[in-house]
């Protein structure tokens, strides 16, 4: 390019990339536009410089003047607007020209022109070219409308009425008659104010056979216009198009003369207005007779443009850019000798193309649009194909644009070939995350009519499409995908996932025929409504609950049936007291579910896995298999295949009991008689009992301990280490079962871990119900283990064998033992192992190691006294390297055999492994003889990376994160409002102080996890080592990147999510899940690792959102040094030489720490009183009970009262919400009976935090009088 350097492309998506691919290749330097929506979007990563729009992101890219902004401010010379947007707004047009800059596309007057349809029509009409018979200008009213199809159109109806402006599908109607033509015409003219400002409307003769048949040109601007051939796109839905090609199969297998007439009528027109740029001219083609008629000329480039390109092996977009260069350079365009060419290049076609559109959209609900994640995006392209897309995995489908995710275009000297390559590039593309029409898409190609060349543009009116799939019509309380086992490998506290009842879910797959991993739906309390498109086979298992098949027949559990497509399948409610999981398997799983990590299984917390990471709800798509096996399908004369009750698991329990080991920390920890007590208390479980824990209610324990050290102030708590799976964990006084999706480490005591043969029941317990525990030793919980899993594959192996009936199975398998132990109080003493197994006392050359289990797949490797030392962190490090290198007996595997995980944190490393494979007396045995190959490690050079992060000390969300927590959470407290002045006075430090602390410490990352790769680092300088107290209660909502302290460490918060560290800043965070953005993968989504050292450079609010706008993007580059090493023998002279120092700091803050600790106190028990006089008690409203005239509205669940909508004196409506409980993890809706419509609220009786037993009064309510 001789004057054209710079572009701005005033678009977003497919065709912005597209465009930005040519630009490079001409050496054109790019500049983009996006919105906050658009964030992470190939068009932003591949631009050499982007802007960020301001205001709504549905109006961002139409707001033209400040799209001229930017162009001016970057030193563009041209504008490029794509298709769509402001394409054809000549407005802008002119503005851009206005500006000094070029306007690349055809003239401000050709958009004008041809922007209204009347006047094209009339146009077309001047040069010769026919138009489709209809109204002369635009019709004054529907009485005119009227009296032109009676008076002067030929044949009258069928007709089309259509906006003057419309395009794309949207602001015409098709009228069979004068009834219909009545109706339709104020829709169409309030269509055409709303989309295109203007109300003018005409109409057209409609043919219902026709097709719809387009041609390419390019003009120069100065009366030269070359064509392009054409393009057939007679496969619309709804008037838009979805799959085009080129040539035309019309005209090549039936009218071959029409092309060059096409040809022609198209430069006529284009040449009378002396046409400049790309443009297309579309055509109605009769199907019977050949006739033509013009329907509209858009000038712009088409979303279809790359069929002619690889036809006729062009390039448009460099075309247009190569006009522009021409106009900057002084001509009016193109040279006549360029036209020649071109037009020479237009005369013939080489080989076939066809494009197909792939949207997020769903054919089995009228193509509407659906926004959501991409989890998996996966695109063939062989020989031949072109992609023009811009989505990837990880990025969010908008519900504010087009949702057209990409073109597959592909090329072959034949038509015939050109198909069968598309359909294998579309069969083995793979989209994950909310539907697409890929399957559509392919139907389409296959289906004989299409393959022949013969489809007219009502093809897809009468074209039978039933995806085999599910169809949510709702979701249910909490559904989740689920498979098994999940993640018991990642870590990194991306969370295990799998189900919470492992044995009711594998047994739902034995029942349909599955492998017993095989993803299935988790069903919490109240299950979903579906609807099956496609033909099942099904098993519902697990806690009795209601469900129906085709609303009247009652849906059996624990057997296996069959399930046609149309039927609709609802699952209710679970009976009270019986559990609180169902399980749904269907055969063959369910296919658009992406794996991560190997797992579909969904940790909804993180936002992993699953259905685009959460609960199912209404509207999602469940891709089933196409075909069952006949040996699935039972005869109509047989017994079902199901489950006999005595092999069901009991979920009927008046006291759940838990079989427990002791550890990783109890004895020394809890003190001796409350260990007695733990086992003789009959404890409750809490409203707060879900997938990340389950809290139980019970009394206090007495502590070994005064206090937790290094670990915290409470006697629970202890320096970080790994979470066991099943622990109890004592969070503070109050004791939570850590089940499936529970953080990886933490820094409270498990004094007990429930062993692996009980998850099932953890997965059962819900709000109200009660649990006991009874210790068993390692050799009874492996053998209770075995058992189960002999349960579970005896079934497996007969169902899958032998398809014997339920009377057979009872003969071979022996049923679970349900069985409650006589007396759980007694022989505590005998039957429990302790907690520490081995010790090796400290050497001078290695700290003392303490080795804990953890349950019978847990053990805890703990170096030192319970105080951090990167000493100790080196060595946890150098441990798990030795492990990983191991090739013996016990070593790494990842399909759960031997060691298939570790936590590395602080001081120690918990030990992941299978207790049936791996002796855990000969893994003992394995790691203290490693403690003698690792030697002494004081003078070790560690491997390290160095980063550099931005910081922000001042944001505005962190003063919205403050100011919420202080309105919805707690008022006052001793670090309210001002978190980061809390922490330096409790340190005895200033604020200029504890602000240049943070820039001059280097953190070492002690451990990564807890919650999405959330760095824990320890600052390597004991005389930077503050301390500070957790936020009580901590705040459920943290801005994603915030830089807080908590008890010694800092931490980066990776995501938005609930926490409880002292704010004190903001930074990059460092996660990125499905590993698109630089710096991460798919295998390594997460960017700290251990022994990480991170310093932090201030930076002010302006510069810290510009690069996080890069982070969204993908695009931010971490400041980071490989190849270092952090020196212990250097860190232990500093530790040595500051001991001084460091011994009056702690007084120092010991000091301040306890005038903050009683000023804490005191504000804390300020509050409690003021919570207790605002609250309502429901021991002083009997008076009201004893009304006949009063109704209770009573809670479900035990739960929270999260919200409530009902207000004194309100009437209540059909349908009404009164409340909204939280309750496991979940909102529930507590909603007024129809019979009390109409009555009066006369007492809400609950405030919002207020706990509530199931049954009890929330509202009362005054029946209407008659």
């Amino acid at each position: 390019m001789d004057h054209l350097k710079t572009i701005l492309i005033a678009n977003r998506g497919e065709i912005a990339v597209r465009i930005i691919k040519t630009a490079k290749q001409l050496g054109i330097r790019s500049v983009a536009i996006y919105t906050e929506p658009d964030s992470a979007s190939q068009h932003v990563a591949d631009a050499d410089e982007v802007h960020l729009l301001e205001g709504p992101a549905t109006q961002a890219y139409l707001d033209g003047e400040q799209i001229i902004r930017v162009a001016l401010a970057s030193g563009v010379q041209a504008i490029i607007p794509g298709y769509g947007f402001l394409s054809e707004d000549a407005g802008f047009a002119r503005a851009v020209d206005a500006a000094g800059l070029n306007f690349v596309g055809p003239s401000p007057a050709s958009i004008e022109q041809f922007g209204l349809k009347h006047t094209a029509r009339e146009l077309a009409t001047q040069a010769g070219v026919p138009v489709v018979p209809g109204s002369q200008g635009l019709l004054r009213d529907v009485d005119d409308a009227c009296r032109v199809v009676s008076k002067d159109l030929p044949g009258g109806y069928p007709v089309m009425l259509k906006s003057t402006a419309g395009g794309g599908g949207m602001g015409l109607q098709t009228c069979a008659d004068e009834t219909e033509l009545r109706a339709a015409f104020e829709t169409v003219q309030s269509r055409g104010v709303a989309l295109f400002q203007t109300s003018g409307v005409f109409l057209e003769k409609f043919y219902p056979a026709a097709h719809h048949i387009e041609v390419q040109v390019f003009g120069n601007g100065h009366g030269r216009v070359a064509a392009l051939g054409e393009r057939e796109c007679s496969i619309q839905r709804r008037h838009q198009k979805v799959i085009e090609e080129c040539p035309s199969p019309f005209v090549v297998q039936r009218k071959p003369e029409l092309r060059q007439v096409l040809l022609n009528a198209a430069v006529a027109l284009a040449e009378s207005v002396k046409y400049a740029s790309a443009g297309t001219l579309e055509f109605l083609v009769d199907d019977a007779t050949g006739d033509f008629f013009f329907l509209e000329m858009n000038t712009r480039l088409q979303v279809e443009h790359g069929v002619t390109e690889m036809v006729y092996d062009l390039d448009l977009v460099a075309l247009m850019l190569r006009q522009a260069d021409a106009v900057l350079g002084g001509q009016r365009g193109l040279s006549a000798d360029e036209m020649d060419k071109l037009t020479e290049a237009g005369e013939e076609p080489k080989g076939h193309a066809i494009e197909v559109r792939v949207y997020a959209e769903n054919p089995a609900k009228g193509f509407a649009p659906s926004p959501g994640l991409l989890q998996k995006v996966e695109w063939c392209q062989l020989p031949g194909t072109r992609l023009d897309t811009w989505v990837r995995a990880g990025i969010s489908i908008s519900p504010h644009y087009d949702p057209l995710l990409a073109k597959i275009i592909h090329h072959s000297p034949t038509r015939a070939e050109t198909l069968t390559g598309l359909a294998e590039a579309l069969s083995k593309s793979v989209v994950c995350g909310p539907p697409t029409n890929l399957d559509f898409l392919l139907a389409i190609l296959k289906h004989p009519k299409f393959r022949a060349g013969e489809t007219i543009t009502q093809f897809l009116t009468s074209f039978d499409f039933h995806p085999p799939a599910i169809d949510v019509l709702a979701g249910g309380a909490y559904t989740l995908v689920q498979d098994y086992p999940g993640r018991p490998t990642i870590g990194k506290g991306f969370g295990h996932g799998g189900p919470m009842d492992p044995i009711a879910f594998q047994i739902a797959n034995v029942l349909t025929g599955n492998p017993l991993g095989t993803e299935g739906l988790e069903i919490t309390l109240t299950g979903p409504d579906l609807l099956f498109l496609g033909d099942a086979v099904v098993a519902l298992t697990g806690t009795t609950i209601s469900a129906t098949l085709d609303g009247d027949v009652s849906f059996p559990m624990w057997t296996r049936v069959k399930i046609s497509a149309g039927q609709r399948l609802n699952i209710g409610k679970t009976l009270s007291n019986a559990g609180c999981r169902s399980y749904l398997a269907v055969y063959g799983g369910f296919l658009n579910v992406a794996e991560w990590f190997g797992s579909k299984a969904t940790v909804p917390m993180t936002m992993v896995g699953g259905y685009q990471g959460r609960p199912i709800r209404t509207g999602d798509h469940l891709r089933i298999v196409d075909k069952l096996p006949s040996t699935l399908v039972e005869p109509a004369s047989r017994s079902p295949v199901a489950i006999p009750s005595e092999l069901v698991p009991n979920y009927s329990h008046e006291c759940w009991e838990l079989q427990v080991m002791h550890g990783p920390y109890c004895e020394g920890y809890l003190a001796e008689e409350d260990v007695d007590m733990f086992y003789s208390t009959t404890w409750e479980v809490s409203h707060n009992a879900a997938r990340g824990g389950v809290r139980l209610i019970g009394p206090r324990p007495k502590w070994a301990r005064t206090d937790g050290g290094d670990g915290g102030a409470h006697p629970s708590n202890v320096i970080e280490y790994g979470y066991p799976m099943g622990g109890i964990n004592f969070t503070g006084d109050e004791p939570v079962i850590l089940p499936n999706d529970c953080p990886d480490f933490g820094g409270f005591v498990c004094p007990f871990t429930i062993v692996k043969a009980d998850y099932w029941k953890i997965g059962q317990l819900r709000s109200g119900d009660t649990v006991r525990f009874r210790p068993v030793s390692l050799a009874e919980a492996l053998c209770a283990r075995r058992e189960q899993e002999e349960f579970v594959s005896t079934m497996a192996k007969h169902l899958h064998t032998s398809n014997l009936l339920s009377t057979t199975l009872s003969s071979v398998i022996n049923p679970l033992d349900n069985s409650t132990s006589k007396d759980s109080t007694t022989s505590t003493r005998i039957a429990a192992e302790p907690a520490l197994l081995t010790l090796l006392e400290e050497t001078t050359s290695r700290p003392s190691v303490a080795y804990r289990q953890g349950g019978d797949d847990y053990l805890l490797v703990d170096y030192g006294h319970g105080s951090f030392d990167i000493n100790h962190k080196c060595r946890t490090t150098a441990l798990k390297r030795k492990l990983e290198a191991g090739t013996g007996a016990i070593r790494f595997s990842a399909t759960g055999e031997g060691i298939y995980n570790t936590v590395c944190i602080g001081n120690s490393m918990m030990i992941y492994y299978n207790g049936l494979a791996v002796p855990r007396a000969q893994l003992l045995d394995y790691l203290v003889s490693l403690e003698d190959e690792l030697g002494d490690l004081r003078h070790a050079a560690v491997p390290s990376r160095r980063f550099t992060l931005p910081l922000t000390f001042t944001h505005p969300k962190l003063t919205e994160c403050a100011e919420r927590y202080m309105a919805n959470q707690r008022p006052y407290a001793s670090y309210l409002p001002d978190t980061f002045q809390f922490v330096a006075e409790n340190n005895g430090l200033s604020g200029a102080e504890y602000r240049r602390l943070w820039l001059e410490a280097e953190f070492v990352c002690v451990g990564v996890g807890f919650f999405m790769g959330l760095p824990e680092c320890l600052p390597a300088d004991p005389r930077h080592r503050l301390n500070a107290p957790k936020m009580n209660p901590s705040r459920t909502w943290t801005p994603e990147g915030t830089v807080s302290w908590g008890g010694s460490c800092l931490a980066i918060y990776p995501v938005e999510s609930p926490g409880g560290y002292m704010m004190a800043g903001l930074t990059i965070p460092g996660v990125d899940t499905l590993g698109y953005k630089r710096g991460f993968s798919q295998e390594r989504p997460w960017m700290f690792e251990d022994m990480d050292v991170i310093t932090f450079e201030e930076v002010d609010e302006r510069e810290y959102d510009r690069q996080m706008a890069l982070f969204r993007s993908g695009r931010y580059q971490f400041k980071v040094e490989k190849g270092s090493t952090f020196d212990m023998k250097a860190h232990n002279m500093l530790l040595e030489s500051v001991k001084d120092e460091v011994s009056i700091m702690k007084k120092r803050q010991k000091e301040c720490q306890g005038k903050m600790v009683r000023l804490e106190k005191e504000l804390l028990a300020k509050w409690d009183e003021e919570k207790q006089a605002k609250g309502i008690s429901i021991n002083n409203i009997e008076a009201l009970l004893n009304d006949p005239n009063i109704e209770v509205i009573e809670a479900p669940v035990n739960a929270n009262v999260w919200k409530v909508l009902a207000q004194e004196g309100q009437i209540v409506e059909k349908g009404q919400i009164i409340t909204i409980l939280e309750a496991m993890k979940m909102e529930i809706n507590v909603i007024a009976e129809d019979r009390l419509t109409g009555s009066r609220i006369e007492k809400v009786l609950v405030s919002p935090n207020d706990i509530v037993q199931s049954g009890k009064p929330l509202v009362l309510v005054r029946a209407a009088t008659q």
